[in-house]
């Protein structure tokens, strides 16, 4: 068994929360789906996250997906357990952490949504800061009691986590899972260089990605996918692909559908060595075409970008995620041109 499970309600979630355990000789794995569970478990992780894609679901459709999720996993040997929430606690938290907490039965349930880092803080039992338009009664959002400790700094999510007695059921989100990990003290790990070809594939038409997108053109042709109709790509290092509105016939949902089956074509001709994938939901469409169920996390590319190594049909790939609101207007065009530095050095 694992010394460390999250259960995550999105994939990029998943991937934020458990990069922060990535670490020298401690193997990371996310379980895509209930059914690869005994795959992920077969990898002898010393992580193990699993994910629901649960947040936008019925509530109950997300307690029977949570439980079926856990369902082979004794929690009783699992000496760390953590629900990862949305740091604004969107979508089916309740019921999900609930799932949880009948199947551990934990001594106490602590709750630390705050990300310091990211001024979203939680003080006298509210979570406010950025992002955040009015503050979030923190117990509210559940149905049993949970401990609400203040937390403004990562200095107090470490405090909380030193102090914690016995064996709780954590709930948070990126700030708690650093702050667990800081717990356990292992080495940062080292990050891999991205190998060509490289594919950056933007399916996010978020502000922040689309600002990206427009620096990217500086040093890369951004090829566009109208209402998600990928077009032929040349084979070359780098390529760089976003989603784009067309004659707006099909919905967001079947336009997002034809991008991530375009996207496997490409995939098929282009056979990329490394993958860039902007948006959450994109990124857990192109692996399901592709028929992953595991993935291993190494480490952060660039804070907040996990870098996963997945086994597509052409071989290994080097796979980083992208959060559609995440990062700075320059991010992608620094990581291909650090790309291109690496390509040409080698």
């Amino acid at each position: 068994m694992p010394h460390v499970l999250i259960v995550a309600d999105d994939l990029t979630g998943a991937l934020d929360s458990s990069v922060a355990f990535a670490a020298p000789g401690r193997r990371v794995v996310v379980s895509l789906r209930p059914d690869a569970l005994p795959a992920a478990l077969a990898r002898n992780a010393q992580v193990l996250v699993l994910t629901t894609a649960s947040r936008e679901i019925a509530a109950d459709a997300a307690r029977a997906r949570t439980e079926a999720a856990l369902t082979g996993l004794d929690l009783a040997r699992i000496p760390v357990v953590m629900k990862k929430v949305d740091s604004r606690l969107k979508g089916n938290t309740a019921v999900e952490t609930a799932v949880l907490a009948t199947a551990m039965a934990p001594g106490a349930c602590i709750a630390c949504p705050a990300i310091p880092d990211m001024d979203r803080v939680v003080s006298g039992g509210a979570l406010a800061g950025m992002g955040v338009a009015a503050p979030i009664d923190v117990a509210a959002r559940f149905d049993l009691k949970v401990e609400v400790p203040d937390t403004l700094t990562e200095a107090d999510l470490d405090a909380v986590v030193s102090a914690a007695q016995g064996r709780p059921l954590w709930i948070g989100a990126r700030g708690l899972a650093r702050a667990l990990a800081r717990q356990q003290a292992h080495p940062p790990a080292e990050v891999p260089p991205l190998e060509a070809p490289l594919l950056i594939a933007s399916g996010s038409r978020d502000p922040v990605t689309l600002a990206q997108m427009d620096a990217l053109r500086e040093v890369l042709t951004v090829h566009l996918a109208p209402d998600g109709a990928v077009p032929p790509l040349p084979e070359a290092p780098r390529v760089a692909l976003s989603i784009s509105d067309g004659a707006g016939a099909l919905t967001g949902a079947d336009a997002a559908r034809r991008y991530a089956q375009g996207l496997l074509a490409a995939c098929a001709t282009l056979r990329p060595r490394s993958l860039l994938i902007c948006g959450g939901e994109t990124a857990q469409a192109l692996l399901d075409a592709l028929g992953i169920d595991c993935l291993e996390v190494l480490a952060e590319l660039r804070p907040g970008l996990p870098l996963c190594r997945i086994v597509a049909p052409w071989g290994p790939v080097l796979l980083v995620t992208k959060s559609g609101g995440f990062g700075a207007p320059g991010l992608l065009h620094d990581i291909a041109t650090s790309a291109a530095a690496e390509v040409s050095r080698g």
